[in-house]
């Protein structure tokens, strides 16, 4: 394993509950079908709002990048199709109302209704409203169909939530408290959720199924557990010194890690966290290697501790990042240029 003394300084930790390094990754969908389908159509999106819908799901596929370039080729089929040999689909789906509820209320609000100048209220009266609040909840079923075959490459739900409040004034009080002229309320609010209130809930579906269906450029968090689960390793000072400059400092941090492994070779937690610094600089395999080890050595304490669950989440984040990278690489290697790219 290289020396984590080549830590790259662009690395960055932050000062939240889980100590860790932050570092540039690329995320990759864990369905290899889906990452390998490049040249796609969007097709229809039953239900409301279907063809707005329709039009937001291709811009997104149409802006999807990846290191800065297009990830997509966006294909009409009904103008010849695809190009021939490569793998190709149509996106389409389904689009439900979950939920929907509307409360009905009145209130009274103070309004001025003379103005002397800006910020300068000169008469002010109390007016009686009669508001809706308003809360849609929504569903969406993409699918990515191969073109050709018919077959089924991708299914997934995602919801989304939206809320509203709109007032009318139905009258106005007097000084002496009368009422005064009416001003339109009409009961003219329908029982369906308006397409506004639909399409806000509908936004929120799109930014979760984008990384399910093309890599994405983030931040990932190599983790530090705090917990040295060994209680000789957890006695020595300088592990809970190593967690907390994991926050400040962490190449110093990774210098006591590789230090703390020396001495203590078999401590589930050391191995672990020295296992989080190759990991953030970059060296997976050293990172899965080390991860599996301290799976391994945690097995021993019969434990079934928060860091014990982190070692084993970490060991499959690290795994799921080198298959996607591989699959990246393959594609790569066989890739033909997108447009613009």
């Amino acid at each position: 394993m290289k020396k984590i003394a080549g830590l790259l300084a662009a690395l960055v930790t932050t000062a939240c509950a889980t100590p860790g390094i932050d570092y540039a990754a690329r995320v990759v969908p864990s369905n290899t079908a889906v990452v390998e389908t490049r040249t796609v159509d969007v097709g229809r999106f039953s239900g409301p709002s279907g063809n707005w819908y329709a039009d937001r799901f291709e811009a997104m596929i149409a802006n999807a990048t990846l290191d800065g370039q297009p990830w997509f080729r966006l294909a009409r089929y009904s103008a010849g199709g695809p190009p021939v040999g490569e793998r190709s689909g149509i996106y389409e789906g389904d689009i439900n109302i979950e939920d929907y509820r509307a409360e009905e209320y009145s209130q009274t609000v103070t309004k001025c209704v003379e103005w002397d100048g800006p910020f300068d209220c000169e008469r002010r009266i109390e007016v009686e409203e009669i508001c809706l609040r308003e809360n849609v909840r929504v569903s969406v079923t993409p699918r990515l169909v191969e073109y050709g075959s018919g077959r089924l490459l991708f299914s997934d739900i995602y919801y989304g939530s939206s809320s509203g409040e709109s007032c009318d004034e139905i009258y106005r009080v007097s000084r002496r408290g009368h009422r005064g002229s009416s001003w339109g309320y009409g009961g003219s609010w329908g029982i369906s959720a308006p397409n506004g209130l639909i399409e806000d809930a509908l936004s929120d579906t799109l930014r979760d199924i984008r990384p399910d269906i093309a890599p994405v450029n983030t931040t990932v968090r190599a983790t530090f557990v705090a917990d040295a689960i060994d209680p000789v390793v957890m006695a020595d000072a300088r592990f809970e010194d190593a967690v907390k400059m994991g926050r400040k400092d962490p190449m110093l941090s990774c210098a006591l890690w590789e230090a703390l492994s020396q001495q203590y070779p078999n401590s589930p937690a050391v191995t672990h966290n020295l296992g989080a610094c190759a990991e953030a600089s970059g060296d997976m395999l050293g990172a899965q290697t080390l991860y599996a080890r301290a799976v391994d050595q945690s097995a021993a304490y019969m434990v079934e501790s928060k860091s014990a669950k982190a070692i084993v989440s970490s060991l499959s984040r690290v795994s799921s990042q080198r298959s996607g990278a591989m699959v990246l690489d393959r594609l790569n290697a066989n890739r033909q240029p997108v447009p613009g790219s």
